[in-house]
């Protein structure tokens, strides 16, 4: 691995810390040519690759991860990605690359046992739909130490190269995500075993439940204990991070400053903060003004939906939405329709093949009652999309719909807001349970849960004047552009403590005082 200098901005400092990103997935998805058994590059959906690989392959890092395969050969070659290949991940080269494999039944209870039956709805407040099981838990450790185990070889070959480059700064091991709650530990671990200097981050890129949903899982006390292994823990905003810090207290019984938001955790002093993720902002305008039209008619407004197809993203609400607009607001008959995008995620889970069972069937329920000669109300794609299609549509719909049940951030109004460069824009509407509707104010919140409001709040989208609907958009577009991916890179940086001409804030715990104690006491 080669030194990263990471430049956030052409005025800003330089890092030359080396980043060694690990995740559970890397930026991209192996399979195999029937014809010619060779493996190829595909690209993945999802914010983790959209927000981080590009600040990968700029500072020339490095991904560990688990390569969507399960090979025979754990040591055969990654391939580069195709020279026509536009996507985030085309630059990421196979030498950047650390791929970990896992023997495939493990894998299952892992992923598919633990991940999302257990961590995806419980985080998304959803306990109801968690199914707890100690060897799927079991299955999840295994993993997590063989994780741990890939990235001490590759902070070993990394100390081995920076060393040759005279670079004595410790290199930054950033995990993302629930996959791998527990990693942090067993790298400090090994690394202290080993004096591998380095500095441990983690960051979450799905909601942290509140206490009184988190204590539901029977080895919460490991998953809090696992994510202190790290000097610094990330959120998207500051409610996920009171979330954690209230869960640290009142399960480990740690010392916590909720003002500064650190955590003691034996000798060291945890710093937890919000990091808001952005997109590369610059890239979707770009793509933006560079896509053709697809929507070739001018006569009726598109309202958008764009979601992976997960019972998370509230996409049956929506519908039943859309329903209730077109029986409250019959002028908007063969005037507005629904282009509901829905990316293929999770096929292989019970639940998610369910989901598209019922999606399917009140699509065709809703077109079979509302449909004309001339005109059906809603337009369904359950595809991936490529992000220059995907720009042309964000550019020319009336309405953006990002309606979900609950969600960590949400790209996809970002990516909007970036792509709307028309002269007459469009608006967004937003549910309060995403992270991103904790900033995006001048977006219009609809409460998903609540369907006949959420059929006002369209309403209201569709018929809003345009010098209102410039100024929402203007005041968004400016927000999204000075918090996109590099500044979202540059606060992570910074909350590591490696740009020195930045105030980090507070670090350390005050010393005990009698109060503390009382506190612990009455918890």
């Amino acid at each position: 691995m080669v030194e990263t200098e990471i430049v956030i901005t052409n005025s800003e400092p330089v890092t030359k810390a080396s980043l060694i990103v690990v995740s559970n997935r890397l930026p991209f998805v192996l399979s195999r040519d029937p014809k010619t058994d060779k493996l190829e590059r595909k690209a993945s959906a999802g914010g983790l690759v959209t927000a981080v690989c590009p600040v990968v392959i700029k500072g020339k890092g490095l991904w560990v991860g688990w390569p969507g395969i399960h090979l025979e050969d754990s040591n055969e070659p990654i391939p580069e990605s195709n020279p026509t290949d536009q996507t985030p991940t085309a630059g990421l080269k196979s030498d950047q690359v650390v791929s970990v494999n896992i023997n495939a039944a493990i894998f299952d209870s892992y992923y598919n046992g633990c991940c999302n039956k257990i961590f995806w709805p419980l985080f998304h407040s959803m306990p109801g739909r968690a199914t707890f099981g100690a060897e799927h838990w079991h299955n999840y450790v295994t993993v997590n130490k063989h994780f741990a185990a890939r990235t001490i070889e590759a902070l070993e070959k990394c100390l081995e190269q920076n060393k040759a480059l005279d670079n004595n700064t410790p290199p930054i091991i950033w995990i993302h995500d629930y996959h791998l709650m527990l990693a942090a530990n067993w790298i400090r671990e090994k690394a202290e075993e080993k004096q591998l200097p380095c500095r441990l981050a983690f960051f979450l890129h799905i909601p942290f439940p509140p206490w009184d949903i988190f204590r539901l899982f029977p080895w919460a006390d490991e998953i809090l204990q696992g994510m202190l292994g790290c000097d610094m823990v990330g959120f998207h905003i500051q409610d996920y991070c009171l979330n954690f810090v209230d869960c640290c207290q009142r399960n480990l019984g740690c010392r916590v400053d909720r003002n500064n938001l650190l955590v003691e955790q034996g000798e060291r002093t945890v710093r937890i903060r919000p990091l808001p993720i952005g997109i590369p902002y610059d890239r979707f305008v770009t793509l933006a003004k560079t896509a053709g039209k697809l929507l070739k008619s001018d006569k009726q407004k598109i309202i958008l939906g764009v979601d992976r197809l997960d019972y998370t993203k509230g996409l049956v609400h929506r519908l039943m939405a859309f329903e209730t607009l077109l029986e409250k607001y019959p002028q908007h008959k063969e005037k507005v329709s629904l282009l509901q995008i829905s990316v293929p995620s999770r096929t292989d889970v019970k639940e998610y093949r369910e989901l598209k069972e019922e999606v399917d069937q009140l699509i065709g329920r809703i077109n079979g009652r509302f449909t004309t000669a001339n005109w059906a109300p809603i337009r369904y794609i359950y595809d991936y999309v490529a992000q220059d299609d995907l720009a042309a549509l964000y550019r020319d719909a009336a309405v953006c719909l990002v309606t979900p049940l609950r969600d960590g951030m949400n790209l996809v109004a970002k990516e909007f807001v970036a792509c709307q460069i028309n002269a007459s824009p469009g608006v967004l509407v937003i549910s309060p349970f995403a992270g991103a509707g904790e900033m995006m104010h001048e977006a219009l919140l609809c409460n998903p849960y609540e369907v006949h409001a959420a059929a006002e709040v369209i309403h209201r989208a569709l018929t809003m004047p345009e010098d209102e609907r410039i100024l929402r958009m203007s005041r968004l577009r400016r927000r999204e552009s000075e918090c996109d991916v590099s500044n979202w890179m540059r606060s992570f940086l910074k909350a590591m403590g490696t740009l020195d001409v930045d105030d980090v804030g507070t670090t350390i715990m005050q010393p005990v005082t009698v109060d503390d104690f009382d506190d612990y006491l009455l918890k």
